[in-house]
């Protein structure tokens, strides 16, 4: 059965599953009582509109506890997003058609371009007179830049038939490049009060300066929208804002630079009367405009960051996006976890982000610390990261607040491992800080550290396993001061602890290019103390692997066996690889010709394979596994010398019991010859194996198919004893049940019958 949905949802609909008039339901009893009052036998329901399940929703008033609406079950709801901002598209959407038809325009129609079980994607409102009709665009979501991209075009061909208003939701992102154009942009925002969400609509100025009104106030003109702040330009073809507001804005912006804050600017250009919260203000004017890479970097974000940064925002705080996060979003692949860096104490952050993650953990208030919270967004879970900084001195002088968070931000950066991560992302103002030049390390594609490479070792010798780690999976190449560290330094890693040096080993293997890695820790010294069976392989010949030493042959077979993966990176097939070998040097004869052997080193390299995985601490399954098939690994060859028989096909398959696949993959792997003739020769050999474990495999499944019928009771029917025609009869009915499949006992005696039937005629 499916089970309760026990979700607190704070939004519903009216009329139904299909409904469009949004309720919102405050927090407190007297408000869910009021609101009982008010709508009377009105069903509150789960809408479509708002990604949800349409399914009637119950009003629970719960004293002390937050009121709230809720699923009856067994209702399971798929919606994303049950808070009190997930009906702001419905609010908005409501309040633009009241507003329209205010302004004397007929025929005003609302659609909500929505995702799958969650909340709108954008509005589209068309209004006018037939062959005038006007198109109104409220983007709710966050676009990324190709999206963008597809929006515009699509919009500028809809405004060829009809001019379209285009305007941006609360969660939206702006693109500077169309605020810049136009030299402004107009957005929304809800707000909670007296038991509804109140919208309000903003000017935005290229600084990000917002100024707030309600449309009340505004007007619908050829032009567009015109807020307060807009005016029509002297030639009349557009709006602009008007020279007041540039005025301010433009004398703001030194003082904001002095400042380092543009919350206090923003309160000084309000006139008399007007709520200080109507202003909303961005990072200082000072900073660089967002390049185009700033900009797709801003976009790759998922929609998480944006809740997160609304809320920062909200608290006059700075939010940045530092480290591997930051690269990542440059290449366009944001993984699951992101670090951020704000300039509020851990005390600050427990109220900012009180009742939002999922799972929150703090450190000590009032102490330099990192708060960790996990964040689910649809099917994604997310692991969040924020840096926050030491509570501020009671004397810090005015204006140093910028200062100080970008003092506190360059400290950060320095810590980080290479100047590739030791970048940050500005987000309420999309600015790139790049102290180190990492942005041009990454393009060059080399691995340098923000301090010393001394310094960094000494401070943590891990480092030098992370470099390995990192030349694999991103193909970066370190400068040569920091391979020269490595070698000079390279005991220190007998320092870090062994779970640690398997945990970074492990990330090695499983890099897109393990053997970069690899050599890199062969190169430097550093496999001496962390996987001395890998060095210990350089320069011994094998006779079966004339061409190169054993060494290089290990990391060629790693690498083609990494490309017989079928389901994603195998570690038990990538460690069996690389130990496949490591037997060799200890088994190395010469004999009197000078051919050299290395008879039964399969045997003494499992044993090998064994202890330094247990060194390593590895798990004891992925232990046995390694160790099975490094035994195993030489057992073809017999296959080659001498005619196998089937019994010994046989063993070879239960040998190997579950790991038969990768068997036969690392086998494959381990052909490493230049010679093609011989390499053809093998994978043809192999071929006929592996079809004769599957030929015999099929016999055998057929040879274990019982009939439907037992001994006795085909001699009962038949009315025969032991012998002969048992057997025949026997046999007839386990090929009829091989071809037909199971059969009743019924079906089973008259097919005997039958058959009896047949052989007497």
């Amino acid at each position: 059965m499916t089970e309760e949905d026990n979700r607190k949802v704070q939004t519903a609909v009216l009329g139904g599953s299909q409904g469009h008039q949004p309720v919102f339901l405050p927090f407190e009893k007297e408000d869910a009582q009021r609101l009982r009052q008010l709508h009377g036998a009105d069903a509150f329901s789960c809408g479509v509109l708002l990604g949800g399940c349409g399914q009637v929703l119950t009003l629970r008033a719960c004293g002390d506890r937050k009121s709230h609406f809720a699923h009856r079950p067994p209702e399971r709801c798929r919606r994303t997003a049950v808070g009190e901002n997930s009906a702001d598209h419905l609010y908005i959407g409501e309040a633009l058609v009241h507003w329209l038809r205010g302004q004397g325009q007929k025929n005003v129609t609302v659609a909500y371009v929505q995702q799958a079980h969650a909340r709108s994607d954008s509005i589209e409102i068309r209004f006018g007179r037939k062959g005038r009709r006007r198109l109104l665009h409220v983007q709710m979501a966050r676009r990324s830049f190709s999206q963008w991209k597809d929006d515009s075009r699509r919009l500028e061909a809809a405004s060829a038939k009809s001019p379209v208003i285009r305007t941006y939701g609360p969660e939206s992102e702006l693109s500077p490049y169309g605020v810049q154009a136009a030299g402004y942009a107009l957005r929304f925002r809800c707000e909670t009060r007296d038991g509804t969400r109140e919208v309000s609509i903003g000017t935005q100025s290229p600084d990000h300066t917002v100024r707030w009104t309600t449309l009340d106030r505004c007007r619908l003109s050829d032009l567009g929208l015109v807020t307060p702040s807009l005016q029509a330009a002297p030639d009349g073809d557009v709006l602009r804002l008007k020279r007041a507001v540039e005025a301010r804005t433009s004398a703001s912006r030194p003082e904001r630079q002095t400042a380092g804050r543009g919350e206090a600017c923003g309160r000084e250009q309000q006139p008399p009367g007007t709520d200080s919260r109507s202003i909303e203000t961005a990072r200082p004017a000072h900073e660089e405009p967002a390049d185009p890479r700033a900009q797709a970097a801003r976009a790759a974000l998922p929609p998480v960051v944006d809740e997160l940064l609304h809320r920062f925002t909200a608290a006059g705080l700075f939010l940045t996006l530092v480290g591997a996060s930051v690269r990542q979003a440059l290449e366009g692949s944001v993984g699951r976890e992101l670090d951020f860096v704000t300039d509020a104490g851990v005390r600050r952050l427990r109220q900012i982000l009180h009742g939002w993650g999922d799972e929150v953990r703090f450190e000590r208030d009032d102490a330099p610390g990192v708060v960790n919270l996990r964040k689910r967004e649809d099917d994604d879970l997310y692991t969040l990261r924020i840096n926050a900084r030491p509570a501020p001195s009671h004397h810090r002088p005015p204006g140093s607040r910028h200062a100080e968070h970008e003092k506190e931000l360059e400290a950060y950066l320095r810590r980080r491992d290479f100047t590739i991560d030791a970048t940050a992302l500005g987000l309420s103002h999309v600015t790139l800080m790049d102290p180190f030049g990492g942005l041009q390390d990454l393009e060059r594609r080399v691995l340098r550290t923000p301090r010393s490479p001394a310094a960094s070792i000494v401070n943590d010798p891990a480092l030098m396993l992370r470099v390995a780690g990192c030349a694999a999976r991103l193909g970066c190449e370190p400068v040569p001061d920091l391979r020269d560290a490595m070698s000079a330094m390279a005991r220190r890693v007998t320092e870090v602890p062994g779970e640690q040096v398997r945990e970074e080993l492990t990330a090695v293997l499983l890099a897109a290019r393990p053997a970069t890695g690899l050599r890199l820790l062969v190169d430097t010294g550093l496999a001496e103390h962390v996987l001395p069976e890998l060095p210990a392989l350089r320069f011994e010949s094998a006779g079966h692997h004339r061409h190169k030493d054993i060494y290089e042959h290990t990391l060629t077979v790693l690498d083609q066996a990494i490309a017989l993966e079928t389901e994603g990176p195998d570690l038990t097939l990538r460690w069996a690889a690389l130990l496949h070998d490591i037997g060799a040097p200890r088994t190395r004869r010469t004999g009197r010709n000078g051919e050299v052997s290395f008879h039964h080193h399969e045997v003494v390299g499992a044993k090998m394979a064994r202890k330094r995985l247990r060194v390593l601490a590895c798990p004891e399954q992925l232990i046995a596994d390694v160790v099975r098939l490094v035994e195993l690994h030489l057992r073809f060859h017999g296959y080659l010398d001498q005619k196998w028989t089937d019994p010994a096909v046989r063993r070879y398959v239960r040998d190997a019991g579950q790991l038969l696949d990768r068997l036969h993959k690392l086998i494959r792997a381990d052909c490493t010859t230049r010679d093609r003739r011989k390499a053809h020769a093998l994978a043809r050999a192999y071929d006929s194996l592996e079809e004769r474990i599957d030929r015999l495999a099929v016999e055998d499944a057929r040879q274990a198919a019982r009939p439907d019928l037992n001994g006795h009771q085909i001699m009962e029917i038949l009315g025969i004893r032991p012998g002969a025609e048992l057997g025949r009869a026997y046999e007839y009915l386990r090929n009829l049940h091989i071809e037909k499949g199971p059969m009743d006992f019924e079906t089973a005696r008259d097919a005997l019958l039958e058959w009896r039937a047949r052989r007497e005629r």
